[in-house]
């Protein structure tokens, strides 16, 4: 991060949740990605649909199938499980700080969590980011919610992402799905339909777990 905001994180343990909208809208490759809180199968070869009762050929075409959840409604904190000189450069920052016990520092923000106004029943959830290539099978259930808020492309697989992931309201993780015609689909238009949130989430001082390392 940005050596400004560290004292605000080690000393009182301020991290800036923001809502998978903020990161849709993005229009920068290291962070934003207008497929948040997507999955996206897209074969390479054309796509036919037909009805399963009657087996009539319905279109074929260039399609993609879309899974994904409300955007606006999920918040997500981001960190990294590596420490390379690579991401130094790729986040244009000369600090980084270490969690020394992950495990901690999770139940600390699982508690702050708890006490904000209309949390999803799914409480916070923690996990790393599952990577894939949307032409080929991939190892996660993309019919559930709450692993789209942890789905990403794989050109993003090098930041090997960790994310701490929370709701507000009841409607946070519903499943919405679409067939789209990928030549008139504008992803990142979509998305500015959206409302770009923050949230800042106060843990308490975290000098006991943390470490800075500053190159």
């Amino acid at each position: 991060m940005p050596d400004k905001f560290v004292s605000g994180f080690v000393d009182k343990g301020l991290l800036l949740f923001r809502n998978l909208t903020y990161f849709r809208q993005y229009e920068d490759i290291r962070r934003g990605d207008p497929l948040e809180g997507f999955h996206r199968d897209n074969p390479e070869n054309d796509v036919t649909l037909s009805c399963p009762k009657t087996g009539r050929i319905l279109a074929k075409g260039d399609f993609s199938f879309l899974n994904s959840t409300n955007t606006d409604l999920i918040f997500v904190f981001c960190m990294s499980r590596i420490l390379k000189d690579e991401l130094y450069k790729e986040f244009e920052t000369n600090t980084c700080i270490e969690i020394t016990e992950p495990l901690e520092f999770t139940k600390r923000v699982h508690f702050s969590i708890k006490k904000l106004l209309s949390p999803h029943k799914n409480g916070l959830l923690a996990g790393d980011v599952n990577y894939y290539r949307d032409n080929a099978p991939v190892g996660f259930d993309v019919k559930e919610p709450k692993n789209l808020a942890f789905a990403k492309g794989n050109h993003y697989e090098h930041q090997k992402e960790f994310r701490l992931v929370f709701g507000t309201t009841k409607r946070a993780f519903d499943l919405k799905q679409q067939i789209v015609v990928n030549r008139s689909y504008d992803f990142l238009k979509e998305a500015k339909n959206g409302q770009p949130k923050e949230k800042l989430v106060k843990i308490g001082c975290l000098r006991d777990i943390t470490k800075v390392h500053r190159i």
